[in-house]
Parts: structure tokens; sequence; C-alpha cells
């Protein structure tokens, strides 16, 4: 019995977009992180301790959390699971970490939080390395 496997669709403008989007968000989560490591004695006094995590322990986990982020969205690896992470951790540091902020203070927070959101929803796209190397993987498995 023959496979019928269907012929790749066409590249279409959303796969462009998605591409778009993740470079952008990746670069952006690079600036980020070279910011903090930056302004590293000011941003240690500004984060609180949370469940007995000191600010200054709080700053590096997000720095670090930055840079593979950007290195995981940039080249479409693990879209998904890392943009629906960054999401969680955008609301995170709006409702729990900074929630003396107002809105206009914190409306960062909430664009990068869009943006991860859509990228979970919408996954890496064509231009991902998701596309090349999950179904490769799925067929491992299966033999």
């Amino acid at each position: 019995m023959s496979r019928i496997t269907p012929s790749p669709a066409p590249t279409s403008a959303a796969d462009k977009a998605l591409l778009f989007l993740r470079l952008f968000v990746g670069a952006l989560l690079f600036t980020e992180a070279i910011t903090k490591s930056q302004q590293y004695p000011w941003l240690e006094q500004e984060y609180p301790t949370i469940l007995g995590i000191e600010g200054a322990a709080i700053v590096t986990i997000v720095g670090i959390l930055e840079v593979v982020a950007g290195v995981l969205l940039s080249v479409g690896l693990l879209t998904r699971a890392t943009a629906a992470l960054m999401a969680v951790a955008m609301f995170t540091a709006a409702f729990f970490l900074f929630p003396h902020q107002t809105f206009a203070q914190g409306e960062l927070k909430f664009v990068y939080a869009g943006i991860y959101v859509t990228l979970a929803i919408g996954g890496g796209g064509r231009y991902a390395l998701d596309e090349i190397l999950l179904p490769v993987l799925r067929s491992a498995r299966r033999t």
C-alpha cells in the first residue's frame, strides 16, 4: 500500500511574517539581556525578593532566560514552548514582580506578552528549525 504525501505548501505571507516576528523579538531579547548586564548593580536593587529569591538572582535568571529564549526563537527551535514560557514570564513580571507600576509603566511587558502569545499559537512558521527537525524526530520514533 503506497503512502500519499502532500506536496509542500507554497510559502505564505504568514510564514514570512512569523520569520520576521521571531527574528525581531530575538534581537530585542538580546538587547534586553545586554542592557541588564550593563545595569546589573542598579537592577539588583530594583528587583524585589520573591519566594525567598533575592533580586540579584532574579535579574541573573531573567538575563539568562532572555539570551536562551532569544536564540531559540530566532532559529525557530521549540518555538511554541519558548514563547509560552516567555509569555508567562511577562505576565509574572507585570503582576507579581512589579505590581506597583502603572499600566503605562508596564505597558511594554504586555506588548511582549502579546507577541509571545502570538508565537505560541502560530508556531515558528515554515522557516523554523521546528519544521525541519520535528518531522525527522517523529519518523525516527516510529522506526
